[in-house]
């Protein structure tokens, strides 16, 4: 009677003890793609092996116009920022900043084997901006002028095909803008990227927000858009991406503007992010899009 009492006992602990296992699995299984996607960076982001000491800080970028990457890096995202339609020459009192004003940044250094994507921030509210870029290789004499690359036309939050250049200078003008020109310099690669392995593949990038949350959050179509730093802060972090520096800065050169700064702009406050991520490729362009659509500027 005794071990026939203890049996039935057994059998209920192992019931419970099944029961509360499934319960766990399912309740794994019901999070969200935004949790499964922190889980997953957090794995990644623990393993030591990143070293991003290299690469140049935020304000540095901003002040000198330039970043030059170390030979590790994978791939990097140059932003095609909002406001890049209007003139250099006649209105960069509508642009977000006079530094990095059409690119981030407007000078790049890169070695040999480095994928470059751009990713076009550029709203398209009241009038769409397609972008078209042309890469062309300034030191190449017997095809002067020729485009080495081009981008095709670019839409708000496409992005290009991943494409690497041979060594090289190159200047990237705009087929449809009048734009302060940016160069990428390609330099020979005598380390081979010995650095990426595995999962290891390196992607860098540089991002704009306003500051601090600006009073008018809407498009002109009515939709609003929650992007500020505290914002980004939180978002990165959530979907796996380093911020690897942060600048703040100010740019209000507009005499007759509301409290000094162009209205679509929403603020002079911005802060420019450098991040990085160790997420696959296509992933990372995917948050990336999400981001460049909660900005607020319009």
């Amino acid at each position: 009677m005794v071990f026939e009492f203890n049996s039935n006992i057994h059998k209920i602990y192992l019931s419970v003890f099944l029961t509360i296992l499934s319960l766990s699995v399912l309740g794994y299984w019901s999070n969200t793609n935004n949790n499964l996607i922190f889980t997953y960076a957090q794995g990644n982001a623990s393993n030591g092996t990143s070293d991003y000491s290299n690469i140049s800080s935020a304000e540095s970028v901003h002040t000198t116009e330039l970043l030059k990457l170390p030979a590790n890096i994978d791939t990097f995202v140059m932003l095609i920022v909002n406001e890049a339609h209007e003139s250099w020459k006649d209105e960069q009192h509508k642009l977000i900043t006079d530094k990095n004003a059409y690119f981030i940044p407007t000078n790049l250094v890169i070695y040999e084997g480095t994928k470059l994507i751009f990713l076009d921030a550029d709203a398209p509210w009241d009038t769409p901006h397609p972008h078209d870029l042309e890469l062309v290789n300034v030191n190449n004499r017997e095809n002067s002028g020729a485009s080495s690359f081009s981008t095709g036309t670019l839409d708000y939050t496409n992005t290009s095909e991943p494409f690497t250049l041979p060594v090289g200078n190159y200047s990237i003008t705009d087929k449809d803008y009048e734009i302060k020109g940016g160069t990428i310099n390609v330099l020979e690669n005598n380390q081979g990227n010995s650095n990426i392995s595995g999962n290891n593949k390196l992607i860098v990038g540089g991002f704009y927000t306003p500051t601090n949350q600006v009073k008018d959050t809407k498009d002109n179509d009515g939709n609003s858009h929650p992007g500020s730093l505290a914002y980004y802060r939180q978002a990165f972090n959530e979907n796996g991406i380093e911020i690897l520096s942060e600048y703040n800065f100010t740019y209000s050169k507009c005499d007759y503007c509301p409290e000094g700064y162009w209205p679509d702009n929403k603020s002079g406050n911005h802060t420019l992010i450098m991040f990085s991520s160790e997420r696959p490729l296509e992933q990372t362009l995917e948050i990336l899009k999400t981001f460049v659509k909660e900005n607020v500027y319009i």
